[in-house]
């Protein structure tokens, strides 16, 4: 693991569409620098969860590599580079595709998380999603997401990667990538600012995944796409915010304007924001999401996906990487979700040995 030199600033950076001479990243890249970015987020945001901006800063100057996380009584309750909920529940998401052969079957998927969250990973799980898993878990009902007493939250935007990358393969119908972002979204969360806002980063993901809009343009074509609400109101701000800045301190302000609470508009915007303020520099977006406080591991996984899918793994930081406890899982299981696209599809063809 590199523990990078502490208190290192980001340069400020104007907004830029894809550059001339940016070399052709395969899809297949797309997907494992996705899953590999939203993981890398997790973990660096996880030490952090819950901690104001200001905390932060006295703690780390500027938090820029994997640390543990701390008790009240300075126990080590998750080792640096560990990832939570957030993408082990993506990762369950893609077993659950792949066993249902490319589509989502609630059953499949709802299962995993009872197993996941009967597991040491359940301190990591929000309110919402606990009392969903709980309820499943007694009824096997796996339709019934809870929308619980607080805001809106992030749990089906954040692990809703591997859908979005699904659907950028072969010929994209909305209407179907609707329903499956609904019905998988619909396993833990029933709020409708839960699900839109799930349906914006599953959204976001596949246009950048099949290369189709620059990152200058992608919050306007998100909100566009999904429901008026504050999901996509907040997210016209992160736009216009975007347009200015690029250096720490000025994101940092606009972050506090976005928000960074686990309340999916500021979530899902905050995530945006910070890869459209940093489209080619992964570090420099996941660690704007990650200084910013507030939902850290949450809004810094989103962040991290995005700029996998867009940057490709090949870009990721080596040093990033090999400090990911869950690598070696995700770099089994981002080739296989591919091929699953690619049969769900109609482009894969298997070659069949003579007997």
């Amino acid at each position: 693991m590199c523990h990078a030199t502490g208190g290192a600033r980001l340069k400020s950076q104007r907004i830029e569409g894809p550059k001339l001479d940016r070399p052709k990243i395969s899809l297949k890249d797309r997907f494992l620098g996705c899953l590999l970015g939203l993981a890398i987020g997790d973990a660096l945001g996880m030490p952090v969860e819950g901690w104001p901006q200001e905390q932060i800063q006295r703690t780390y100057g500027w938090l820029d590599r994997y640390v543990d996380r701390h008790g009240t009584d300075q126990s080590v309750i998750a080792p640096a580079g560990e990832i939570t909920g957030d993408t082990e529940m993506a990762l369950c998401l893609v077993e659950g595709l792949i066993s249902a052969g490319g589509f989502v079957d609630p059953e499949a998927i709802g299962v995993r998380f009872v197993k996941l969250y009967n597991g040491p990973s359940q301190c990591f799980f929000g309110p919402t999603t606990q009392a969903a898993i709980e309820r499943m878990d007694q009824t096997g009902e796996f339709q019934n997401g809870a929308s619980g007493e607080r805001p809106a939250g992030a749990g089906a935007a954040a692990r809703v990667a591997p859908l979005g990358l699904l659907h950028a393969v072969g010929h994209f119908n909305s209407e179907v990538f609707t329903r499956e972002i609904i019905r998988a979204g619909l396993i833990t969360h029933c709020n409708t600012e839960s699900l839109n806002g799930a349906l914006a980063m599953a959204y976001a993901l596949r246009l950048l995944a099949s290369d189709e809009v620059p990152p200058e343009t992608l919050i306007a074509e998100v909100a566009a796409y999904i429901d008026e609400d504050q999901v996509a109101r907040n997210l016209r701000l992160a736009g216009r915010l975007a347009l200015h800045g690029g250096d720490p301190d000025t994101d940092l302000a606009h972050l506090r304007q976005i928000g960074t609470s686990s309340y999916v508009a500021e979530a899902v915007a905050a995530a945006l924001y910070c890869f459209v303020r940093h489209p080619n520099d992964f570090s420099a977006a996941v660690l704007t999401a990650v200084n910013a406080g507030g939902d850290t591991d949450t809004i810094a996984s989103m962040t991290g996906s995005l700029s996998g899918a867009y940057l490709g793994a090949r870009a990721l930081p080596h040093d990033l990487v090999d400090g990911l406890e869950s690598r070696m899982y995700i770099l089994v299981a981002a080739p296989g979700l591919y091929r699953m696209a690619q049969r769900r599809a109609g482009m894969f063809l298997k070659l069949l040995e003579r007997e």
